[in-house]
């Protein structure tokens, strides 16, 4: 359920009751949708590149631009020119993350999508042996630009929070100590 609770100068924030991103379905093909439902199609698709570990389609999700940034709890801020050696060694590493996205509000401008919300999720190393943890208490945001002639929307900006400093910690040893 949507539910507006704004609309100043074309911008709408949008409050999206109920829906939750886990990142299940590659909706590349329709992130060349013009409005919110092409954004929603990229939130879905960068979720499911990372999930399912696919290094290749989460280059393509990302705008190809020198002015992308990406921040991790582990990695700090990573810009455009980073982000694809980042990707391949974070995807392809021996640190399995499996992440959703909640308690969403979207800010929605013809040309541009502001994602708010949380993530949860959980997160193990191979070295561990199944062992899993949960990631909780995360926020997180995620833009898109809508740029036409890279295919639709695009992400610009995500950034990543842990706000509980133990598990930051936690999820930073493990990660680092996995060679991440």
């Amino acid at each position: 359920m949507e539910t507006n609770t704004s609309a100043e100068n074309g911008a709408v924030a949008t409050a999206l009751s109920g829906v939750i991103v886990r990142g299940e379905q590659n909706l590349l093909a329709d992130t060349n949708k013009p409005g919110l439902a092409g954004a929603r199609a990229a939130l879905e698709t960068f979720y499911y590149a990372f999930n399912s570990r696919s290094p290749d389609l989460y280059k393509q999700i990302w705008a190809d631009d020198p002015l992308v940034q990406v921040y991790t709890p582990v990695g700090g801020l990573v810009s455009s020119a980073s982000i694809a050696a980042t990707s391949e060694r974070m995807l392809s590493g021996p640190v399995r993350v499996q992440t959703m996205f909640k308690d969403i509000v979207a800010y929605v401008t013809p040309e541009l999508v502001v994602f708010a919300g949380s993530e949860r999720g959980a997160y193990a190393s191979d070295s561990e042996q199944g062992a899993t943890s949960d990631l909780s208490e995360v926020r997180s945001i995620c833009i898109f630009r809508f740029i036409p002639k890279q295919g639709g929307w695009r992400q610009v900006y995500h950034h990543v929070s842990l706000n509980d400093p133990d598990q930051l910690a936690q999820y930073q040893r493990v990660v680092r100590g996995a060679g991440a």
